[in-house]
């Protein structure tokens, strides 16, 4: 059985969740968080959450960027040449390791908020690298569905239906990301607007699409810590014997980060800074946190090996901005007159 990562001590009062722990190892990747509206689902109903989206197209973190139609088709294969779990594997693997480096104290509202401020860029940088990472997603399912201007309507609802396959396999992994993301990702306005495509989806796809929005509705932060393991765990009053219970179960959890960071950032906005209600924030914003430590704990259960092929294709994928994404999707499927 492999060594154990070494686990952060539970916070124990106020001071030191809301301050520094360490500095952070990743870079700002250059992406923002914005709070739009919910895009309109296919067929029928808005997408549950909210979509974390960059406010520009900046460039991107990735070491090679290009279409995967320019690459070599041996080296960067189609997407659904992976299997759905594999897929799934891949992309928990990376969301449980961008969630356990997370600083802590950066998912406060009065920090990562004023990210977008100018002369912030380097504020909350591990906040910034998950958000970067929730938009590669994004636009690695937009493209993997309208890159390629040779596919047709029925092919692009077999790419539709594989990432519901993979959505399926993210759930079953207790990656919440995940399936966040490419719930949203599909009911997306480039991807929803396209009428002959949805057309082609398999009802069965369909009822499993309806019911990962559901799902993704329903789990929130409440009901993950007292799901399963945290059941248990935070009816324990000794901080090590908490790490203890989490660290010896064997399943993982990822939740979706922008679940705390609307959260922290409602507390932040809503309550004021006067002398008692600020006692009062910081009693509920270091509640949040602690929520946060206990899931990184949970997330040093996955036991996962990263695939080179998968992790060359997702970094070299095409990005394409909101306008490209909706224009070529116009393209593909005109609305009618």
């Amino acid at each position: 059985m492999p060594a154990l990562e070494p686990a952060p001590p539970l916070l124990a009062d106020l001071g030191p969740a809301l301050e520094p722990e360490s500095p952070a190892a990743l870079g700002p990747p250059g992406y923002l968080h914005s709070a739009p509206g919910p895009a309109p689902a296919p067929g029928e109903g808005p997408p549950p959450g909210t979509v974390l989206e960059p406010q520009s197209a900046p460039e991107s973190s990735c070491p090679c960027r290009g279409s995967v139609k320019n690459q070599p088709s041996e080296e960067l294969p189609d997407m659904t040449t992976f299997p759905p779990r594999l897929l799934a594997e891949q992309l928990t693997l990376m969301d449980a390791e961008l969630f356990k480096k997370v600083v802590l104290h950066e998912c406060l509202g009065c920090i990562w908020g004023q990210g977008h401020l100018k002369g912030n860029e380097h504020m909350a940088p591990t906040v910034r690298a998950t958000i970067a990472h929730f938009n590669r997603l994004t636009n690695c399912i937009t493209t993997s569905c309208l890159g390629d201007h040779s596919m047709r309507a029925r092919d692009r609802a077999r790419v539709v239906e594989h990432w519901i396959k993979v959505a399926r396999e993210c759930l079953s992994l207790n990656n919440f990301s995940s399936v966040h993301v490419i719930v949203s990702a599909l009911c997306s306005n480039p991807i929803g607007q396209l009428h002959k495509t949805w057309a082609g989806v398999s009802s069965k796809s369909m009822k499993e699409l309806k019911e990962l929005c559901k799902k993704d509705t329903a789990v929130k932060r409440d009901l993950l810590i007292k799901a399963g393991s945290f059941k248990v765990a935070t009816q324990e009053r000794n901080p090590q014997r908490v790490q203890m219970r989490l660290r010896r179960q064997k399943k993982g959890v990822v939740p979706f980060l922008g679940d705390f960071l609307t959260e922290l950032q409602r507390l932040d906005s809503a309550i004021p800074d006067d002398l008692d209600g600020n006692t009062n924030k910081r009693s509920k914003e270091v509640r949040v946190l602690q929520e946060m430590q206990l899931l990184q704990v949970a997330a040093m259960n996955y036991r996962l090996r990263p695939l080179e092929k998968f992790v060359t294709y997702f970094t070299r994928m095409e990005q394409l901005s909101d306008k490209e994404s909706y224009k070529l999707s116009c393209q593909l499927e005109p609305e009618n007159p």
